[in-house]
C-alpha cells in the first residue's frame, strides 16, 4: 500500500497531525524573542484547525484517532517503509507491481502489514530531511525503514539519527554482502559499526557509440583521438575536483587522497591535461562541458549523435536504461586513461533503520532480509536498471546481452566519490588547471607547471 502526502485516512491524519505539530514547534522556537507563549499556542492551534478543515474532518475524530493509535500494540502496526521517489516514482511502475507482489508475501507470512510512502530526497521535506526534523519532535511520525541514497549517508547522521544492524542479520546475508558492508558501516569507537544495509549499487564509467563502440572496454586516451571521437563528462565541480578527472589522475600514476589532503604527481597531471589539449584542439570537447554538473544534463545530445564515434561519462544505472530505451548498441568501459583500465567511482542506496523499538528493529530486520531474497532481488534491480550489492545475482540483474564480468570488476575496483571537501586546496587547484585549459586560455604544460609551483609554495 502506498499513501499519498494528502491521504484522507485516520491514519494518516494523525501522522500529518503529528507532522503539523513539529513544523508548529520549531516555528515558535525560531520566533520565541519576538512571540509571546500565547501567540505561540495560537500559532499551533490554528495550524490543528487548518488541517482539520483541509480533510473534511473534525479535529475530534484526529484526537479519537490518537486514542486508538496508543491502543494498538507496536508489533502489530503496519511497518512503515518511505521509499525514495528518484527511484520509484509512483505505483504505477513494473517495479512497485513487483515489490507490492513480493511485499504480499511478507505480510502473508507474518501477519503484518507493509505500508510504504514515496519521499523525495536531497530537499526539505525529504527522507533525511524529515527524519533529522522528526527525530525529536514527532517521532510517531517516522518510519520504521527507509531506502536512502549513499551520499545522504554519513557517520554523524547515522549515530544521531538510525539504528545499528550489527547483530540483525543471518550469516548468510552477511557474507554474501562480504566487501560490500563497508559500503553501509561507520567508524564507531575505534572500531566499525553496521547502519546501513547496502541494496542497490551505482558505478560512474564511460559508454561508448560509433566506431569507439568497437574498440574495447577499457579505451585509452589514443583510442579516443585515433577514433575522432567526441567527449562529454561532467567538468562542473562547485568546489574541487571533479570525478572523472580524479579518477584519469589516479590511473596515470596520481595517489588519492589521504588524511584528507592530496598529493601533485607532476607526470600524472600532465598526461591527464595533454589529452585534453590535444581533444579540444581537434575538436571532440566543448567547453560547454564545464557547466555540466551531471550526466542527466547532455543525455539527449549523446543520444542523439549515436551515429558517431562518440564516448559519455555516465552512472550505471543511466546507462542500463538508455540501452533499454534508447541506444541498445551503445557499449560500457571504463572512464578513458593514458593505457585504459581506470577504475570508477562508487554510490548507491542504502536501507536503514529509523525505530528505536526493539520489537520493530527485529521485525524490520526480517523484512530486509525478504527483500535481499536472491530470485527477488534481482529481479527488482532489473526492473529499476541498478546492480545489486549482492554480488552472487549480479549476473541475473543484468541484461543478457551485457559482459557481467565487466561490471563485476568494476564494481571490485570501485572507489568512493572523493568528496568536495576533501583533499585540502590541491584538487581545487587543479580544477583550476582544467578549466584553464579547456578555455584555451594556457597549454597543458604551463597548467601543470602552474599547479607544482602553486603546490610548492604552500
Amino acid at each position: 500500500m502506498v499513501k499519498s502526502e494528502i491521504e484522507q485516512s485516520p491514519a494518516r491524519i494523525a501522522e500529518l497531525r503529528h507532522e503539523i505539530a513539529a513544523i508548529a514547534a520549531v516555528h515558535t522556537d525560531r520566533t520565541q524573542a519576538t512571540q509571546s507563549s500565547g501567540k505561540r499556542t495560537a500559532v499551533a492551534r490554528c495550524l490543528m484547525m487548518a488541517l482539520a478543515c483541509v480533510m473534511c474532518l473534525p479535529v475530534a475524530l484526529v484526537d479519537a484517532q490518537d486514542d486508538a493509535d496508543s491502543d494498538t500494540s507496536a508489533a502489530m502496526r503496519p511497518l512503515s517503509v518511505w521509499l525514495p521517489a528518484p527511484l520509484i516514482s509512483d505505483d504505477e511502475s513494473a517495479a512497485y507491481a513487483l515489490l507490492h507482489e513480493h511485499t504480499g508475501a511478507f505480510s502473508d507470512n507474518n501477519e503484518i502489514a507493509v505500508e510504504y510512502r514515496i519521499k523525495d530526497i536531497g530537499a526539505v521535506g525529504g527522507i533525511m530531511s524529515t527524519i533529522r526534523s522528526g527525530s525529536e519532535v514527532a517521532p510517531g511520525a517516522l518510519p520504521d525503514i527507509a531506502l536512502i541514497p549513499r551520499r545522504e549517508f554519513s557517520p554523524t547522521q547515522a549515530r544521531q539519527y538510525l539504528q545499528s544492524m550489527e547483530t540483525l542479520f543471518s550469516s548468510w546475508l552477511i557474507n554474501d554482502l562480504g566487501d560490500t558492508l563497508a559500503f553501509g558501516q561507520i567508524p564507531l569507537e575505534g572500531n566499525v559499526a553496521l547502519y546501513g544495509l547496502p541494496y542497490f549499487l551505482d558505478v560512474l564509467h564511460s559508454v561508448a557509440t560509433g566506431a569507439l563502440a568497437r574498440a574495447g572496454d577499457s579505451p585509452s586516451f589514443e583510442d579516443v583521438l585515433a577514433n575522432n571521437a567526441r567527449m562529454l563528462f561532467p567538468a562542473a565541480r562547485p568546489s574541487g575536483l571533479n570525478q572523472t578527472f580524479y579518477l584519469q589522475y589516479l590511473a596515470a600514476g596520481g595517489s588519492s587522497a589521504r588524511d584528507g589532503s592530496l598529493d601533485i604527481d607532476e607526470a600524472a597531471l600532465s598526461a591527464v591535461l595533454e589529452f585534453y589539449e590535444r581533444l579540444l584542439l581537434q575538436g571532440g570537447l566543448s567547453t560547454d562541458v564545464l557547466s555540466y554538473q551531471s550526466p542527466s544534463e547532455y543525455l539527449d545530445s549523446f543520444i542523439q549523435g549515436a551515429g558517431k564515434a562518440q564516448i559519455g561519462v555516465f552512472w550505471s544505472s543511466e546507462f542500463l536504461a538508455m540501452r533499454d530505451q534508447h541506444l541498445p548498441g551503445a557499449a560500457p568501459g571504463t572512464i578513458p586513461a593514458p593505457n585504459g583500465g581506470s577504475r570508477a567511482t562508487q554510490a548507491g542506496w542504502l536501507w536503514v533503520i529509523v525505530t528505536p523499538d526493539v520489537t520493530r528493529q527485529t521485525l524490520s530486520a526480517r523484512f530486509l532480509e525478504w527483500m535481499t531474497e536472491p530470485e527477488f532481488h534481482a529481479a527488482f534491480s532489473k526492473s529499476l536498471y541498478q546492480l545489486p550489492a549482492q554480488s552472487s545475482i549480479l549476473r541475473e540483474s543484468l541484461p543478457e546481452d551485457i559482459d557481467d564480468e565487466f561490471f563485476s570488476d568494476l564494481l571490485a575496483r570501485a572507489i568512493a566519490p572523493l568528496p568536495e571537501s576533501e583533499g585540502g586546496t590541491v584538487p581545487r587547484i587543479m580544477q583550476e588547471a582544467l578549466i584553464k585549459v579547456l578555455r584555451g586560455e594556457t597549454s597543458a604544460a604551463a597548467a601543470t607547471r602552474q599547479v607544482v609551483n602553486q603546490f610548492a609554495g604552500r
